[in-house]
């Protein structure tokens, strides 16, 4: 299989996220309704433990609850498609597109990337109109191209197509939550991951689920820990034959549940 990125110097289009026109859209905080803040925020006593509001003065009241406020800060998540390539086989040949997931409202240092085909978003668009047909009647996937789709000026015109298109999804509250979302990310390279586990190749079985488990926590994992326990549980059989009992621990440990 041949691979070559695709030409950026003789097009006079930056395929560049930094060069895109307009602003680089997002699902904001307002998207986000009062039961996600309710899940971010889980219990507010539990959260900010102290003495009762019955206890407390009309100033200690303000400290208090904008001590709440700052933890409640609402998280979105940002998508970026920065790059392309082309990927040329036998009898195939197409183009996959680079996603970067970032997680804001709080510093996110780690930017997890997966790499998706044209395909990859069609069969999840027909997947979540089977659901959410209603929901969806204002978000339209970008048509596909009959021709020139190896253009560099096609290609770069698809990726900021295809990055609206997922920060419209994550938009509808019922699609973000949807476990057809979560899977269009992390479920390919779950499944090479447990096909390495499987085959005794844990090294690079560890890498593959490093990714998914950063993925679906960006995605949800912080709200609900069940998502993470089929990943952490795999990790900890690799990092155990790997001869790494401390990590193997770690990771076991994590998919226990927290006691309360």
């Amino acid at each position: 299989m041949a691979e070559r990125a695709v030409p950026q110097e003789n097009t006079g289009i930056n395929t560049g996220i930094q060069q895109s026109n307009g602003p680089y859209p997002e699902a904001t905080a307002e998207s986000l309704d009062h039961e996600d803040l309710h899940q971010q925020g889980a219990c507010v006593h539990d959260l900010c433990p102290g003495p009762t509001s019955s206890c407390m003065t009309t100033k200690e009241l303000q400290q208090h609850w904008g001590a709440v406020k700052h933890r409640l800060k609402p998280v979105k998540l940002l998508f970026e498609i920065p790059s392309a390539r082309i990927i040329a086989q036998h009898l195939s040949k197409y183009v996959v597109y680079q996603i970067v997931l970032i997680r804001s409202g709080s510093y996110d240092s780690k930017r997890v990337s997966v790499e998706r085909r044209y395909s990859d978003f069609v069969h999840l668009h027909q997947q979540l109109l089977e659901e959410f047909s209603e929901e969806l009647e204002e978000v339209i996937l970008p048509r596909k191209v009959l021709t020139g789709n190896f253009n560099p000026e096609t290609i770069w015109e698809r990726r900021l197509a295809l990055r609206d298109y997922l920060a419209q999804l994550y938009a509808v509250r019922c699609v973000r939550h949807s476990r057809h979302f979560l899977d269009f990310f992390t479920e390919p390279e779950q499944r090479r991951a447990h096909g390495l586990l499987r085959a005794g190749q844990f090294g690079p079985a560890v890498a593959l689920l490093e990714t998914v488990l950063e993925l679906q926590d960006k995605m949800g994992g912080w709200q609900s820990p069940v998502l993470l326990v089929p990943t952490l549980c795999a990790l900890t059989v690799c990092q155990r034959d790997l001869e790494e009992p401390e990590t193997a621990f770690t990771m076991g440990q994590r998919a226990l549940p927290t006691r309360t």
